[in-house]
């Protein structure tokens, strides 16, 4: 398999992006002033940069715009309108943090409940694939959540989390590779 550079990348920063994201918003970085700009900053720049770099796989960009507008049939587009909603609900708490405004952290913790639903569309749009094996199974979703979940506590330099976060990660993936037919799967 030889997916696209953009497919990685997109996987690669949104998933990284968003976890990131998921860690601020339930404040295990608790950061203010400059230093919420800088984290915050960086889970949206990722975040942003992993979504445009999906429009460079659509082929034309036009279909970017087209995507959200098949929401009950497409997982891309239901990836779109969860990103889009999550990064909005998401800016409040940031705000708060730049401000100082010190909002409750129940919003933070609807932001992260979205970020999982985010991360989960984005793994539908490759586990849905019946025409790559690897990908079509629920442990495709399983990596992803994987994935976001130790890149955000590697982010938010929770080290103990981000080690435990690891190992299971890495369980996630020998399993998948013993499996045989896994999203990692030797062939």
């Amino acid at each position: 398999m030889h997916p696209a550079p953009s497919v990685i990348l997109f996987t690669v920063l949104s998933g990284l992006g968003f976890g990131f994201l998921a860690f601020l918003a339930l404040g295990a970085l608790p950061v203010s002033g400059w230093g919420a700009v800088a984290t915050w900053g960086l889970g949206y720049g990722l975040a942003v940069a992993g979504l445009i770099a999906s429009t460079f796989h659509l082929g034309n960009p036009k279909r970017a715009l087209l995507a959200f507008s098949q929401w009950r049939s497409s997982w891309l587009s239901r990836e779109g309108w969860a990103s889009v909603s999550t990064l909005l609900v998401l800016a409040p708490m940031a705000l708060s943090d730049v401000l100082g405004l010190g909002l409750p952290r129940g919003i933070g913790w609807v932001g992260a409940a979205m970020v999982v639903v985010t991360v989960v569309c984005t793994a539908m749009i490759y586990a849905q694939l019946r025409t790559v094996p690897r990908w079509n199974h629920w442990g495709t979703v399983l990596l992803f959540l994987s994935f976001a979940a130790t890149g955000g506590a590697i982010l938010s330099v929770r080290l103990p989390l981000a080690c435990l976060l690891c190992a299971v990660l890495a369980a996630v993936l020998v399993w998948s590779f013993l499996r045989g037919d896994g999203a990692f799967a030797a062939r």
